[in-house]
């Protein structure tokens, strides 16, 4: 019989007595020592942040938390009002509404900016930003992480976010990159498409040398906070009800309505 192929892991192991985590004593060494910025900076990246790092992490994390009553804050208070014995269930709904037109869109921007510009390579920015919006423009697609339907006219939390990029010497390529894609979409479409909240986060987190794939965490880590503050204030203050009598009284049924 062939040798049955290990499994091997570096985040973290459960002994009798204690916990490792990437090499650290949970208890020991992390739980009272370092705050959950620096967690996530060990789990994600694995290595404790430096000073300007964590503020900047922090700031990934803290950024969207909150938008206001959007659309997947109202799916976790509607699944919560259905089954509040399975709050879980109400945060799982609300995540999975984070994709590619609301919340999610940090992972594609950060795939077309590493697809358009690679870690190694040497290729002119200015260039790399008009082909990115040739090619989107040619397949009549949005380019992730550019434009905002509510702040459409710059995206304060973007604004933020590269201040703060600056301040901590995180700002990068891809971060100019970004930019550049921004002011060459807007001069060739003749509108403005500012860098939206997660086109900021994407730039930002290839900058700290994440994956792309892994962008979308601060959008989720924050996120589920956020939905956890709205299920608080459902309980405490039911509007599920009211959302579904709205519909209810505003509901007109046609059976061609299809059409």
């Amino acid at each position: 019989m062939d040798e049955l192929p290990k499994i091997v892991t570096g985040i973290g192991k459960a002994e009798l007595h204690r916990v490792l985590v990437r090499g650290y004593d949970l208890n020991e060494e992390l739980v009272g020592k370092i705050t959950f910025t620096d967690m996530t900076s060990l789990m994600l990246r694995g290595r404790l942040p430096t000073p300007n790092e964590a503020r900047m992490l922090d700031a990934l994390l803290v950024i969207l938390v909150e938008h206001g009553m959007v659309s997947n804050v109202v799916a976790g208070r509607l699944i919560f009002h259905s089954a509040p014995e399975a709050i879980q269930g109400a945060v799982a709904a609300s995540l999975l509404a984070a994709g590619s037109v609301h919340l999610g869109s940090s992972e594609w921007s950060a795939k077309m900016l590493v697809e358009a510009l690679p870690r190694d390579s040497q290729k002119d920015p200015d260039t790399t930003a008009a082909a990115v919006v040739d090619r989107y423009g040619e397949m009549k697609q949005r380019i992730p992480g550019i434009g905002h339907r509510t702040h459409a006219e710059g995206d304060p939390r973007a604004q933020r976010l590269f201040q703060i990029a600056r301040e901590t010497g995180v700002y990068g390529r891809y971060c100019e990159l970004i930019q550049r894609i921004s002011l060459v979409a807007e001069e060739k479409r003749g509108r403005r498409l500012p860098v939206n909240v997660t086109g900021a986060i994407a730039a930002i987190a290839l900058d700290l040398g994440l994956s792309w794939q892994i962008t979308k965490a601060f959008a989720l880590i924050g996120r589920t906070l956020g939905v956890m503050a709205h299920i608080a204030e459902e309980i405490e203050n039911p509007m599920a009800e009211n959302i579904d009598a709205c519909i209810k009284a505003n509901l007109v049924y046609e059976p061609d309505g299809r059409k």
